[in-house]
């Protein structure tokens, strides 16, 4: 269940039951898998708070959408009852954010600047001290592995080409092919899981 409303709230619009199987695919899912996955959760998944079934499509809904269609009414009561319980939820969670969440919030974008603002002071003075480039790589390369990235690729590099975490220039690039790095990516080694914050560009 979780799964198939992860694809519909990350997709944005109305999905057939066929665009739904085939996300899952796209996510690992094999046919058959999805297909059973598919019918185990068809009946509930119509009947969750944050669904409404058009036609023979299934659309993930906010709590605005919610309010939005129960105005424009005719819709049957169970599912009206489901958008009024949704929109009480997100009201508690808008109650819920208290001065001390929103001053943890605020400290967590300073100190994302802050971050920032210190790699943009080393470059500088690594320019002015007229640093050789690969020295100033590497210092920057360390720089950013103390806050947790660790760079995909090294600009000038030759690789194969991974769709997973590299970006093409111009048209597209078969897997496995030869390519140039032109730009690396970044990934940041959070605590419970890695996040790509960049793919590497790359040509051939």
């Amino acid at each position: 269940m979780a799964i198939v409303l992860r694809v519909l709230q990350g997709t944005g619009k109305a999905l057939t039951a066929i665009d739904i199987k085939h996300s899952l695919q796209a996510q690992g899912l094999p046919k058959e898998e999805a297909d059973k996955l598919w019918a185990a959760i068809q009946k509930r998944i119509k009947a969750h708070p944050h669904v409404v079934v058009e036609g023979k499509t299934y659309r993930w809904v906010s709590a605005l959408d919610a309010l939005e269609l129960l105005m424009k009414g005719g819709l049957p009561e169970p599912k009206q009852s489901a958008f009024i319980d949704a929109i009480r939820a997100a009201l508690r969670e808008d109650d819920a954010t208290d001065p001390e969440s929103a001053a943890r919030e605020r400290q967590g974008r300073i100190d994302a600047v802050r971050l920032l603002a210190e790699l943009a002071s080393e470059v500088e003075e690594l320019l002015a001290n007229e640093t050789e480039p690969a020295v100033m790589i590497r210092q920057v390369r360390a720089w950013v592995r103390r806050s947790g990235l660790d760079p995909v690729g090294r600009a000038g590099e030759q690789t194969t080409f991974d769709r997973k975490v590299h970006k093409p220039i111009g048209g597209a690039i078969r897997e496995g092919a030869s390519v140039f790095v032109v730009r690396p990516g970044y990934v940041w080694k959070a605590a419970d899981q890695d996040v790509l914050l960049g793919k590497a560009v790359v040509e051939e």
